[in-house]
């Protein structure tokens, strides 16, 4: 019979493409890991991983078998999840995502109260762009999130939560008065943006273009990877940013940075709660859902 404990350890050793990180994440010896996937090789008769390269590659049939076993856990943890309705949903695992600001400024604290509220759910966040967050949500890797732009992907339904304001800011060696500057401006300040898939740097670039300042015609000299990244570049000195007021409200209070107001700009925007549209929540999830909507 085919044995999912083998599946999870093959999976893992798959998406970590190492036998030993798979071994750590599953609380198991590396022989046992090998024997776990030797087994399965066994079991269907072809090989899953090519093992003649310092680094763990699928066959093509190990990726199949992947696609199976995503679905067989995932359908195995639906399960789990459904019964705990006969508890009161009171009791389980649930997997949300949270965009950046969200993910590091909104969620922490609510979370504190939740686990406060209801102490045998253990929840796990994943924190990503907005993009990769909705697209696990998508596809059932996670239950739900929390994101702060629309984006272009199907089956999700968007319901405004929390509101936030991005604004520029700018560090105080950068020469700038303390007056608003006109759009045309913007292009000269040298810029420090998030990556491709961020909502922050989406929805700035929306706005900057209604007002006559398109995106391509902006000074960036540097793209990061994250929000703190970019917050540490400004503060260092390499240049303007449009942030989130969340994220850089003690560095304002502080005075290390300095808002500087455009003309004709006020980037208004709210944080999404996204669900999928044609997915029966879990009972903890509605639970979350529930408390997280009853929160100031």
């Amino acid at each position: 019979m085919l044995d999912l404990r083998k599946l999870q350890v093959f999976a893992l050793v798959l998406e970590q493409r190492s036998f030993s990180k798979a071994a750590e994440l599953s609380n198991l010896t590396q022989p046992t890991v090998s024997g776990h996937v030797k087994a399965l090789e066994d079991f269907f008769g072809v090989t899953l991983l090519d093992r003649h390269t310092r680094e763990v590659i699928p066959t093509p049939a190990g990726l199949l078998l992947h696609r199976y076993a995503k679905r067989i856990i995932r359908l195995v943890e639906e399960a789990e999840r459904e019964m705990a309705l006969f508890k009161g949903g009171r009791k389980g695992k649930l997997l949300i995502g949270g965009s950046t600001i969200p993910g590091q400024y909104i969620l922490p604290k609510i979370l504190g109260r939740f686990k406060e509220t209801y102490p045998e759910i253990q929840v796990s966040v994943k924190i990503s762009d907005t993009d990769e967050i909705a697209h696990l949500v998508a596809e059932g890797d996670l239950e739900l999130g929390i994101v702060g732009a629309k984006v272009l992907e199907s089956n999700l339904s968007y319901e405004p939560c929390y509101e936030d304001e991005i604004i520029l800011v700018v560090p105080q060696n950068l020469g700038l008065g303390s007056k608003s500057i006109k759009p045309e401006e913007v292009r000269k300040i040298p810029l420090v943006v998030r990556e491709r898939g961020s909502g922050t740097w989406l929805t700035a670039k929306r706005a900057l273009k209604e007002i006559g300042c398109p995106p391509d015609k902006l000074h960036i000299v540097a793209e990061l990877g994250s929000t703190e990244a970019v917050r540490q570049a400004v503060k260092s000195g390499l240049g303007g940013a449009f942030l989130s007021r969340r994220a850089v409200a003690e560095d304002l209070a502080s005075g290390v940075l300095r808002e500087v107001p455009v003309e004709g700009l006020r980037i208004k925007r709210h944080f999404y709660l996204i669900v999928p549209e044609r997915r029966t929540l879990s009972p903890t999830a509605q639970i979350f859902i529930n408390f997280f909507k009853s929160q100031p």
